[in-house]
């Protein structure tokens, strides 16, 4: 309170120095104002640096206070309401400590996928609804590591170019087929592949979806016309249609593109952390028994990569 009293009174002081000064001198009014203005700013930095010191000085004496001495070894002060507890804090470094090394590994699957692509042009970002990087570096390992010559997926988007882009940077002749019912997400996707000279070997068809009956089960699927010339599928994924359409939504891949597989076809599952994709899964080996062998890929999002045993 003193320190802003006595900050008051200087300022008015100094304005009415100013005053004075500028009836009694004939100089010209912009130089007046102008002193004025420094000597105001001069004491406001003043009263500021003095405040800071009172209050370091406050903050000081307090810290030099002993502490309190506990009457009763077992008893614990309660914490004031809003303070976090030691279990609070424990979660709290748990829950961080999980993000950063998820973050981590998308950072190192996305540095390894640009060290294994040749891509030239910004990408779409990933992670949340798109692919992740993890995923997406499985993906194209895979196609590393099985030459698959087609590649079929369900839904269309970053994984399509890599797609694309692998089967270019590791010499296979194959091709690229993406289905996508909606017409803005195909073009967007058919322009990412034109942007990196990879539209020869990728298509994405708009294939709507269509009501589709498995016993006393209705769902919704894409178009027949858009699947039903397919053949010799060394590599299905399995990204869509969206689950938000139901239990079933990404079912009928099996029941609709089991014949088009090659012998030795492999399957990826996208989002197998989910309960949808468990229950489908085991829809087909229950509905196949002794067809797929499954291995569960630990990735942020969970995926299954199902392998055919001589289809």
């Amino acid at each position: 309170m003193r320190t802003r009293w006595w900050s008051l009174s200087a300022a008015a002081l100094w304005l009415l120095a100013i005053v004075v000064a500028a009836l009694s001198s004939d100089l010209d009014c912009w130089l007046i104002a102008l002193v004025a203005l420094l000597g105001l700013m001069t004491l406001a930095s003043t009263v500021v640096s003095l405040t800071a010191l009172r209050a370091l000085a406050r903050v000081e004496a307090r810290l030099a206070r002993p502490l309190p001495v506990a009457r009763k070894a077992a008893a614990k002060p309660k914490a004031p309401a809003g303070t976090l507890t030691d279990k609070d804090l424990a979660r709290v470094r748990r829950v961080v400590g999980a993000d950063i090394q998820r973050t981590f590994r998308q950072s190192e699957a996305l540095t390894n996928l640009y060290a294994m692509l040749p891509i030239q042009h910004a990408l779409p970002a990933s992670r949340g609804f798109p692919a992740s990087p993890d995923v997406l570096l499985f993906l194209v390992d895979l196609v590393d590591r099985q030459r698959s010559r087609v590649i079929v997926e369900c839904g269309s988007g970053l994984s399509t170019l890599c797609f694309a882009l692998a089967l270019r940077q590791f010499g296979i002749d194959g091709r690229v087929i993406a289905l996508e019912h909606l017409e803005p997400y195909a073009e967007q996707t058919r322009e990412l592949l034109r942007r990196h000279g990879v539209d020869d070997i990728a298509e994405v068809r708009t294939a709507p979806l269509e009501e589709v009956t498995f016993g006393d089960e209705v769902t919704s699927w894409y178009a027949r016309s858009a699947w039903e010339d397919l053949a010799d599928v060394d590599l299905l994924f399995v990204d869509g249609p969206p689950a938000t359409l139901g239990p079933l939504a990404r079912y009928p891949v099996i029941p609709f593109l089991l014949d088009t597989l090659t012998p030795d076809a492999q399957i990826v599952l996208d989002d197998y952390n989910r309960a949808k994709e468990q229950a489908i899964l085991q829809r087909w080996q229950a509905e196949h028994p002794g067809l797929f062998e499954v291995t569960s890929i630990p990735l942020e999002k969970g995926a299954a990569l199902v392998t055919l045993n001589g289809a």
